[in-house]
């Protein structure tokens, strides 16, 4: 067994939470997780939403020669609470590198929904363990293995630190994580199994006449395991029920070693051709099962069975461990194997066996199906690689895409109408190779399931022959829209054969080709622009020319601040002005956006369709100029809009048309244009209801149907994490979307620095006291009864505390002084003093209105600031716009601008400010950086700074050091704000909410 090896073992200082499980020795649903490799492991644990349990010590071992015990720091938490979490967590696939926690936690995640599903699926068998004395016993649940491998797959990719757990106090050694899963999947099978008995049923007889049989169905249902007054020994009973259920379970946790075959094909005939000759392929004859012993614990350790029988009885060493009875475990197993796989039956005829033959159609059975259930059985199945391989090289259909179409439109038009219609055809490939119809005879000829083929072995379902034959050579045609898809996944769905392989050809290859090749910044048209575009930039153009052009439209989904505006008025510049282009975007931009355009395309006409006087017929919109206008005003004045041939539509924060069933997206999808385009700075692409619906207001169909995205992407990724529908996902979406980040390296934006500080603000004795009675009354009156009642009770309470730290009277509603009764408005009012001296501008972000303007109120009083402008979700889009314009241009206007979290965050540019202050916090990491962007975006020529105020001593102070701690496990709180504070305990929610008295001062001290 090797040592396990990693910071936390080794004596380094780690910083990475890794989870382990701890099976339990007498009942599995007792079996309990240990979380451990970082200094703080209970934020680590709160940070992912996992309970952070109690502390203790994790049984490992330490690297080095030799190799020696070791314990480490951990807190052990209950299976079930973490379960819950495991099977909710995102796959890794799902996280952003950044914020993706350890392997371990993500394989333990992988095994979570893997138990959970098997339960599910009611794979359980009842099963007994002996107790201390021999008249007691255990009853408890095991689960049956999924028949797929996907737990072996699993166990043989698990992380170290993930089964870091010694195997026993005098050995230096660790779980194996085969055994380990094993025990996992019975944990889960037992604890969910007794969740989900009836309580009164709970209460049994006890006494020493009651059968057997009762006692143990009891135990079973029962929040006590125990089972009394056996007459036979526990021992006995267990290897009773051990034999029983053995055949089903597929393995014996007490074995050292297990049965195993290898597969040995023929020897390839002389001849001068790398095909075997006809008579042999068309035999039984030349393929050989081997059988073998097999460590448990190191699968690469084997002994042939012919050595098994030639060695003494209790002499065999496997991997430097003893097996007993070495001769009755392989004849045990080849007699359950057997029942799996009927031509291992064959072998049981022979006082000493050694190896079975078989013919081609046993050996197609065990590369399939066969194979699937040994190896779910516990069983070791060994094929050669170029094997393995032939279950991917199997004779199938296949679909070459493409050519001319018959709508009579020219094969590299520059403009593709995606409702015609183009060529297919189906065709019978072999491996990767395309075959004749005399070729395809020849094979089908031969009957056999396995064939070598120009140096291969391959697969050949002769149940599918017929309807092959069938389709070979059948042509037809399909919507330029559907080719497209087929061609960009690489597979189309087809009756009765399932996902059929697609190949491009013709236009469709060269349509491919043109999509691949779209982003290149040399082949941007930049006209128009008064200014220039970073290589960035010209691509993100290029690549919105090239998908308009072929009369497609794309989703430009780049992070906030990279110019997504700027590229799309490059866009629009370049467009043919014989009809007129639109833009849609929130109320609160529409002036942002008309700003823009004057000053990049200063010769573009624009239209403000916006406000009572907004144009109301055909003729106001005139060829060759953009109108501008709101999500509301679209969907109010749809019949005008709809009635116009519009050449471009522009989405603007495109998130407002995610539902499909919304008035927006289906007057989104009304407007009729040669290409639509949508942009948005929130990235779409693990939110695939929205994908779906924003994709398909710029391509339509090119997903299918709701229903029919539904069930082939949707439902398999989301529920079932199904690897093969997201890569075809990918491949099909890739052309369509593009999302840059700034940290990505070819991006390379010029940015300035931006520095971020957190401020730590005192409490006055009147905001400790509000504080804590606060805390008090919410604890002392209950949190609610139900889980709806606590959810509202617990946000009602975070609200007062989060008013409460930032003054008085907002939480009081009163109009008293402001001046000495909150310690973050007297930090603030010397950071903002501070930034009015020096002559710089800054943005004050909060989420309140209240504290908005008890702000505004307080900067007139105590800075001589009279006209600070507030800009909140009830200002008029005119007023909005003169505020922003006159903070960005006028030198006579306030340094200070208030903006509203919620109203202001997203579609502004304020770039005059260098400085940024959160003066409350959003607990959500995304929108607070999305707010300083408002100035820390592109345009920006200064370092911002940005200044975070914090009530230290408060449940501000915790979350925020839990958010700096840890960005990576930050971001899985952010998805859902502060919901997951709302399923804390009692005990964990009173340690958040806990005033620290060490952090409040004196009313004069903050005076």
């Amino acid at each position: 067994m090797t040592a396990l090896d990693t910071p936390a073992a080794s004596g380094a200082r780690s910083t990475t939470l890794q989870l382990t499980f701890v099976p339990s020795d007498i009942v599995p649903a007792g079996g309990v997780f240990a979380l451990w490799g970082t200094d703080d492991v209970a934020g680590a644990a709160t940070a992912l939403e996992l309970p952070a349990g109690d502390p203790g010590l994790l049984r490992t071992v330490r690297a080095g020669d030799p190799v020696t015990a070791a314990d480490v720091s951990a807190r052990t938490v209950p299976l079930l609470p973490v379960l819950r979490r495991l099977a909710a967590m995102p796959t890794g696939a799902d996280w952003p590198a950044w914020r993706r926690p350890a392997d371990s936690i993500l394989a333990w995640s992988t095994a979570a929904k893997l138990a959970l599903e098997t339960v599910v699926g009611g794979h359980l068998l009842p099963g007994f363990r002996p107790a201390a004395t021999p008249a007691q016993g255990v009853a408890l649940w095991r689960a049956v293995p999924p028949a797929d491998g996907r737990l072996t797959t699993l166990a043989e990719a698990f992380p170290v630190a993930g089964h870091a757990l010694r195997l026993a106090d005098d050995d230096a050694a660790i779980w194996d994580p085969h055994a380990l899963l094993a025990a996992f999947m019975d944990a889960v099978a037992d604890v969910c199994a007794r969740q989900g008995r009836r309580p009164d049923l709970d209460p049994r007889r006890r006494g020493p006449r009651r059968p057997w049989a009762e006692m143990w169905g009891a135990a079973l249902t029962s929040s006590d395991p125990t089972v009394a007054h056996l007459r036979l020994p526990s021992e006995e009973v267990a290897e009773q029920v051990d034999e029983w259920a053995g055949p089903l379970l597929g393995r014996d946790t007490r074995a050292t070693a297990r049965l195993a075959i290898r597969l040995e094909p023929p020897v390839v005939g002389d001849g001068g051709s790398d095909q075997l000759p006809a008579r042999l392929a068309a035999t039984e004859e030349g393929w050989t099962l081997q059988l073998l012993l097999q460590s448990v614990l190191e699968r690469e350790e084997t002994v042939p069975a012919a050595e098994v029988w030639e060695r003494p009885v209790g002499t065999l060493e496997l991997a430097g461990r003893r097996v007993d009875d070495a001769q009755e475990l392989l004849v045990r197993g080849l007699s359950e194997a057997a029942r799996l796989y009927p031509p291992l039956d064959r072998a049981l005829s022979e006082a000493r066996p050694t190896s079975v033959g078989l013919d081609a159609g046993e050996v197609a059975t065990l590369l399939g199906e066969g194979s699937e259930a040994l190896t779910a059985a516990g069983f070791g199945v060994l094929v050669p690689p170029e094997l393995r391989e032939a279950e991917t090289k199997r004779l199938r259909a296949r679909i070459r895409i493409g050519g001319t179409p018959v709508d009579g439109r020219v094969t590299g038009a520059t403009s593709f109408d995606l409702s015609s219609l183009t060529d297919f055809r189906y065709e019978i490939a072999l491996g990767d190779e395309t075959l004749s119809r005399d070729e395809f005879a020849e094979i089908v000829a031969l009957k056999q399931p396995l064939v070598r083929w120009r140096g291969q072995w391959v697969r050949v379902d002769h149940e599918q022959v017929d309807r092959l034959a069938a389709l070979d050579g059948t042509t037809g045609t399909v919507s330029i829209t559907e080719a497209l898809a087929a061609a960009l996944s690489g597979q189309h769905e087809v009756d009765d054969l399932g996902w059929v392989e697609t190949v491009a050809a013709g236009d469709i290859a060269a349509l491919l080709e043109r999509l691949r090749t779209s982003d290149r910044p040399d082949e941007a048209e930049i006209v128009g622009i008064d200014g220039t575009l970073r290589d960035y930039q010209k691509r993100g153009v290029a690549w919105l020319q090239a998908l308009t052009g072929l009369g497609m439209g794309g989703v430009l989904a780049d992070d906030m601040g990279l110019g997504k505006t700027l590229m799309a008025i490059a866009l629009l510049t370049s467009r043919p002005d014989d009809r007129p282009s639109l833009v849609v975007c929130p109320t609160s931009v529409v002036g942002n956006w008309e700003r823009e355009i004057r000053r990049f395309a200063p010769d573009l006409p624009v239209i403000r369709h916006h406000g009572p006087e907004r144009p109301n017929h055909r003729g106001a919109f005139p060829k060759g100029h953009v109108a501008i206008t709101s999500y509301a005003l679209m969907r109010r004045d749809i019949d005008l809009l709809e009635d116009i041939d519009w050449d471009v539509v522009v989405f603007d924060e495109a998130q407002q048309i995610k539902n499909r069933a919304s008035k927006g997206a289906k007057a989104a999808r009304a407007l009729p244009a040669r290409a639509r385009i949508a942009m948005t700075g929130t990235p779409i692409e693990n939110r695939l209801s929205e994908l779906w619906a924003i994709v398909d207001v710029t391509n339509p169909g090119l997903l299918g149907s709701q229903r029919a995205f539904s069930e082939r992407f949707a439902a398999p990724i989301e529920r079932w994490r199904d690897e093969e529908a997201a890569s075809r996902l990918r491949r099909l979406v890739a052309p369509f979307v593009m999302r840059r980040l700034k940290s990505d390296p070819d991006v390379a934006v010029d940015l300035p620095p931006k520095n971020e500080i957190t401020v730590h603000c005192s409490l006055t004795r009147e905001q400790a006291s509000l504080y804590q009675a606060a805390v008090d009354g919410a604890f002392s009156g209950g949190l609610g009864t139900t889980t709806f009642e606590r959810r509202g009770r617990i946000l009602a309470l975070l609200t007062a505390l989060k008013q409460i730290c930032n003054h008085p009277a907002q939480y009081l509603r009163d109009d008293g002084r402001l001046v000495g009764r909150s310690g973050k408005l007297t930090r603030a009012t010397e950071i903002l003093a501070e930034i009015v001296a020096s002559g710089d501008r800054g943005i004050v972000f909060t989420q309140y209105r209240e504290m908005g303007e008890l702000l505004k109120r307080h900067l007139a009083e105590q800075l001589e600031l009279p006209d600070v402008p507030f800009l909140h979700g009830g200002v008029t889009l005119p007023d909005r716009d003169a505020m922003v314009e006159r903070f960005q241009e006028d030198d006579t206007a306030p340094p200070i601008i208030l903006v509203s979290l919620r109203a202001g965050g997203t579609g502004l540019n304020l770039t005059r400010a260098t400085e940024v202050m959160h003066f409350d916090r959003w607990w959500n990491p995304a929108v607070e950086a999305q707010a300083t962007d408002r100035a820390h975006r592109i345009g920006q020529t200064r370092a911002v700074n940005v200044h975070t105020l914090v009530t230290a001593g408060t449940v501000e102070d915790r979350i925020a050091e839990l958010l700096e701690r840890k960005k990576a496990l930050a971001d899985s709180v952010v998805g859902a704000g502060e919901a997951w504070i709302t399923e804390l305990d009692d005990d964990d929610l009173r340690s958040l909410v806990a005033l620290s008295e060490d952090d409040v001062e004196d009313e004069d001290e903050v005076a």
